[in-house]
């Protein structure tokens, strides 16, 4: 919410926003008024509007437009029940002050004018701004809800001649196809409705949305827009006429009214059409049942034979795919076994093979160490495989234990190696090498593939 935001001088109420106006297109405060506002605050003269008595101080400050405000001065401990404005409220009083200042060039623009102070009545209803020279008053709404048809009607009657111009905040304009109640008692006496927003009270941001509802060939509330610009884009007539790029609203709207109910009879229009050939491809359509209901039996008693043969195949296919996944689960089983059985006959011989790697029936590889003679995993391992001993390595334990010599004549490994090796043996894997046509040749490969990916290519001769 924002500070407070109204005074009380000389029975006559001072909107924060009196203190702005703008000088070739730039907002700014009035200094004259700054320090009358400013002398009455030290004279007692300026006081809380509620009634409580309190004496109130200015504050403007000079970093942002927001921090001006009155407060009341110290040492009051009476009960302040004046309400709090909102920041949106403010901020768009600001802006339109600002606006009637640029554009109806006059130095008597007076803000929150009770009806009082221009007629006889003592209702508490109040123009948001007034010129008597100009003969314009001002009322804006912040809230819809506030829109009462006493409120205008009062203030019609007691306008003293004053042309007025309704305008209300644009952030809840939309809505949804409902009929809206506050904004037409606007429409009903100005034609449209002027919807502001304000992006802070900056005026040059502050834009203005001229618009009216009508009802659309749905029977639909519909807003229909007319004109959206920045505020300082529309002006002010010697009329009082509103005015967007020289052309009055009120022509802007018969305009508009013209169009959307020329295209809202079209829609109408069309509809009808619609209707008729709706009706005429109806009863062409019934007759295309009819002959259709005959084909359709016909074809339904086809259709659940046809489903029945196919569901007996299904339960056939289905039945002998399951027969195949037993079996193939049972082999899997057999194999699992088998090659359990095959590496605990090797661990349990002690003798390790080299024709192949040795596995285990989960494919984890094992090895089994030339120096201790242990058979573990390949990870217990610090190094192992290699021609010769495509099984054999090295434990962690006996590379670590100074006690084992680990070094081996190169020469004569060499010279085992030669010996044993078989061209036809992976040298990788132990597995076979085939000999296989490739795109670009022919080369052995692992019959392990993809397992194993050694490859050699085969010499030309």
């Amino acid at each position: 919410m924002a500070q407070r935001t109204v005074a009380l001088c000389d029975g006559k109420f001072i909107g924060i926003e009196s203190i702005y106006t703008v000088i070739d297109g730039k907002q700014i405060n009035i200094p004259d008024k700054l320090e009358q506002l400013r002398a009455k605050s030290r004279n007692n003269e300026l006081f809380c509007p509620c009634g409580c008595g309190a004496n109130l101080v200015l504050v403007a400050g000079e970093r942002n437009l927001r921090e001006q405000h009155f407060r009341i001065k110290e040492g009051f401990d009476g009960i302040c029940q004046m309400p709090v404005e909102g920041i949106n409220s403010i901020d768009s009083k600001i802006a339109l002050k600002c606006w009637l200042e640029d554009k109806l060039h006059t130095d008597d623009i007076e803000s929150r004018v009770p009806i009082r102070t221009v007629s006889e009545s003592e209702r508490k209803y109040e123009f948001t701004f007034m010129s008597a020279k100009k003969k314009v008053a001002l009322s804006f709404c912040n809230e819809y809800r506030n829109l009462s048809d006493d409120k205008f009607t009062i203030l019609e009657q007691h306008s003293n001649g004053n042309s007025i111009i309704y305008v209300a905040s644009g952030d809840k304009s939309e809505t949804n196809g409902q009929y809206p109640e506050g904004l037409m008692k606007i429409q009903k006496r100005q034609g449209y409705c002027l919807l502001l927003n304000v992006d802070g009270a900056d005026y040059s941001k502050a834009e203005l949305t001229v618009v009216y509802y009508e009802k659309n060939a749905d029977g639909v509330w519909e807003k229909v827009n007319i004109a959206r610009d920045k505020l300082s884009k529309f002006d002010i007539s010697d009329s009082s006429q509103i005015m967007y790029h020289n052309h009055s609203l009120s022509d802007m709207l018969k305009e508009k009214q013209l169009e959307f109910n020329k295209h809202k009879q079209a829609i109408i229009y069309q509809r009808e059409l619609d209707k008729i050939h709706a009706e005429e491809a109806w009863r062409a359509e019934e007759e295309r049942r009819k002959q259709a209901r005959i084909k359709a039996e016909k074809d339904r008693k086809a259709e659940l034979e046809r489903r029945e043969k196919e569901r007996i195949e299904q339960e056939k296919i289905a039945a002998e795919k399951k027969e195949q996944a037993r079996m193939e689960q049972e082999r899997v089983e057999v194999e699992k076994r088998q090659k359990r059985q095959e590496f605990l006959k090797v661990i349990n011989s002690g003798d390790c093979p080299e024709d192949r790697v040795l596995t285990d029936e989960g494919g984890r590889r094992w090895v089994q160490c030339e120096f201790c003679g242990k058979f573990a995993p390949a990870s217990a391992f610090a190094s192992y495989g290699g021609f010769g001993k495509l099984n054999k390595g090295k434990c962690y334990e006996c590379s670590r234990n100074p006690n084992i010599n680990t070094e081996v004549n190169v020469s004569e490994e060499k010279a085992r190696q030669k010996q044993r090796y078989d061209p036809n043996i992976c040298p990788e894997c132990g597995g076979r090498l085939r000999l296989i046509q490739g795109p670009f040749g022919k080369f052995m490969g692992c019959e392990d593939y993809p397992t194993c990916k050694f490859n050699r290519r085969v010499r030309k001769k």
